[in-house]
């Protein structure tokens, strides 16, 4: 079941205005209460990764900060890393993901949630991320960074009134899939620091 939030569609995204605030990353945020934040992935990302093939979600108990990378979704041998939206504890992880990661893809605000976290700096921290109508000036600021890059490297243009095709990177695979994770999911990323908020990172970069 999708959440209630109010969705518009940018180029065939589907953009919450309400109740959800978006990182950078294109991670999400909704705060349930002072003690609870759910944690998701866009309808953005999802649309240019495609579903994925597995998972690898933050360990309860876990502390991450906002920006630090804190899960990763894998396809046909390729791995992209997200970043936390926020500061937090991280206090349950969505059972059905792992046994259906294309959830995920599915239904990304709704029954596809990652992580529940109880949040350190919960205020600060949404005052860094995208909410209500400025949720949709910075989609459209990222749907034409996309498509100018599916312009530039496989000559995609659409038409006034045109959607971005679901699977981008499946459809057009000479766009290459590291553009697409660096470009849009770690574009602030610090990877010294970052790699202090995931332990287990050697054993994931194995997957690469």
């Amino acid at each position: 079941m999708t959440s209630q939030a109010r969705m518009v569609e940018v180029f065939g995204f589907k953009v919450p205005i309400d109740a959800y605030y978006l990182h950078r990353g294109h991670a999400w945020a909704l705060p349930e209460n002072e003690d609870h934040v759910k944690v998701g992935l866009d309808d953005f990302s999802q649309k240019i990764l495609g579903a994925a093939d597995d998972l690898k979600l933050p360990e309860v108990g876990k502390v991450y900060y906002q920006g630090h990378i804190c899960m990763a979704l894998f396809r046909q041998g390729h791995k992209a890393t997200f970043e936390a939206p926020v500061d937090g504890v991280v206090e349950a992880v969505n059972p059905k993901i792992r046994q259906q990661p294309s959830l995920i893809h599915e239904d990304p605000y709704g029954e596809g949630w990652l992580f529940l976290v109880k949040p350190i700096n919960l205020r600060r921290n949404l005052d860094q991320l995208h909410s209500g109508d400025d949720n949709v000036a910075w989609m459209q600021q990222e749907s034409n960074r996309l498509l100018n890059l599916m312009g530039d490297t496989a000559g995609v243009t659409l038409p006034d009134g045109g959607t971005v095709v679901d699977d981008v990177y499946g459809h057009y695979p000479e766009v290459g899939w590291k553009p697409l994770v660096k470009g849009f999911f770690m574009r602030n990323l610090m990877m010294p620091t970052a790699r202090r908020g995931f332990e287990g990172w050697d054993k994931l970069d194995q997957r690469t």
